[in-house]
């Protein structure tokens, strides 16, 4: 197995993703030369540059600087790619950045996060959780952990906490010794061609977990994982515990929300931990705080110390945040782009602030418009105005008869609106909500300072 410390120069193929930045992180760390491409400039590129990365934006060959041994990509790059070309021509090696986690992570216990929903909230919490009651780690977070304006936080190379995501089937190249398994819902259909395809990746994830490891589960996620796999993992002295609301091994019991802070009871297999708060709106997210409290405690953190944290937890950016909130008015933004993740983010804000709402989603990838428009129909419906765009399509071409139509033509809810372009903005600026809530994993977040500027500055 080769390790990444071997390399003096490693050269990042999409360097400004999410993933991609965290392991430049890793590797600045670890004393590497770190140089890369990204399509455009960001807040996560300027901050790599700060921190001694060299990244172009124009896919020209000529202004690659000195000579990567090794060159870590992400599969949204195209094969057409201009520098991607360059390097095969010249047999540089290349490799996809699930098989660089896999060297950063073998051979160091790893706390490894799965679900189709949850693993970027739920890995902050328990990143944030072990760094305060003491147990010293480091983490490749799949966003930017408010508390740390960073997706990368390193205390200590023993103990890693990592996303096992299972697009591109990339969590098999995992073999952790704690896996947190949020949700498995379907998604990526366009990787594995039937839910069934997809739920036999994660059986196979779960069944790499390390002889004598330890996998916390959502309670009802048994019968998908299945009692084939549930009995070879007890097979492997591996330690089953569950998680929930309600009910499971480790649940959240009374459950309350005063001025939109959660409170509820952590009833634990020893003990119950009272007067637990959660500033991060939802009953997802009381739910993502039970299990990363599940693995804080298995791994040996103290109840008392994890109680006195929670509160202290900014969330992360992009998952239900606050962009903006006065006396009347508040717009929040959710990275959602799945339906279960749609309906958490607006149940919480109709929750939470007791108000019409108002919703604009910009669909994530043709494939996946193509395979869940029902289920984001339905969603969407929950909103009192719901707002629909155009498809985000990220690395894919268009399919042929799919559109943000597609799904608009399934709701049933009267006050719907369909905008193409950014036609959108304009007819929010008029509308004016209390509550908007802007909803995707695309690009329409680019549009929030103009839309507060002209909302509530009055520009």
């Amino acid at each position: 197995m080769m390790e990444l410390k071997e390399y003096n120069h490693i050269y990042f193929l999409g360097i400004g993703g999410i993933g991609m930045s965290a392991l430049a992180r890793w590797c600045l760390l670890n004393d590497i030369k770190v140089s890369g491409y990204d399509r455009s400039s960001s807040t996560v590129t300027e901050a790599l540059t700060k921190e001694g990365a060299n990244i172009q934006f124009d896919d020209d060959p000529e202004e690659i600087t000195g000579h990567p041994e090794l060159v870590i990509y992400t599969p949204a790059i195209p094969f057409e790619n201009r520098i991607r070309a360059h390097f095969v021509r010249f047999n540089v090696p290349m490799v996809k950045r699930s098989e660089a986690l896999e060297w950063t992570t073998n051979g160091v216990d790893t706390i490894a996060v799965a679900g189709t929903h949850g693993k970027t909230t739920t890995s902050s919490m328990i990143s944030y959780l072990l760094d305060r009651v003491g147990i010293k780690h480091t983490a490749l977070l799949g966003g930017i952990a408010v508390n740390y304006d960073s997706n990368f936080i390193s205390r200590s190379l023993d103990l890693m906490v990592v996303e096992a995501d299972e697009y591109d089937r990339s969590f098999l190249r995992l073999h952790p010794r704690w896996v947190v398994l949020t949700a498995m819902d379907p998604d990526h259909l366009d990787i594995y061609g039937t839910y069934e395809e997809m739920l036999n990746g994660y059986r196979q994830f779960l069944l790499q977990i390390e002889s004598k490891g330890t996998l916390i589960y959502r309670h009802d996620l048994e019968d998908l994982i299945g009692k084939k796999v549930m009995d070879e993992l007890k097979a492997q002295n591996i330690k089953l515990i569950s998680f929930g609301l309600e009910q499971g091994d480790y649940h959240a019991a009374d459950m309350k929300v005063e001025k939109g802070v959660w409170h509820w009871a952590l009833v634990t297999p020893t003990k119950e931990l009272n007067e637990m708060a959660l500033l991060m709106p939802g009953r997802h997210n009381v739910l993502n705080a039970t299990a990363a409290c599940a693995m804080a405690l298995e791994i040996g953190g103290d109840g008392e110390k994890l109680k006195e944290a929670l509160p202290g937890f900014k969330g992360v950016s992009r998952r239900f945040e606050i962009r903006y909130q006065d006396a009347t008015n508040v717009l929040i933004d959710d990275y959602a782009h799945h339906p279960e993740e749609l309906i958490a983010a607006i149940t919480a804000a109709k929750e939470t602030y007791g108000k019409p709402v108002v919703g604009v989603f910009q669909p994530h990838l043709y494939s996946r418009t193509r395979d869940l428009a029902e289920g984001f129909a339905a969603a969407m419906d929950l909103l009192d105005v719901p707002v629909i765009i155009d498809i985000y399509p990220a690395r894919e071409k268009p399919i042929p008869g799919v559109s943000s139509q597609t799904i608009f033509d399934l709701m049933k809810n009267p006050n719907k609106k369909r905008f193409q372009g950014e036609t959108w903005l304009d007819w929010i600026v008029q509308k004016k909500p209390d509550v908007l809530i802007t909803l995707g994993a695309g690009d329409l977040d680019k549009h929030i300072p103009e839309l507060i500027r002209k909302l509530y500055k009055n520009d």
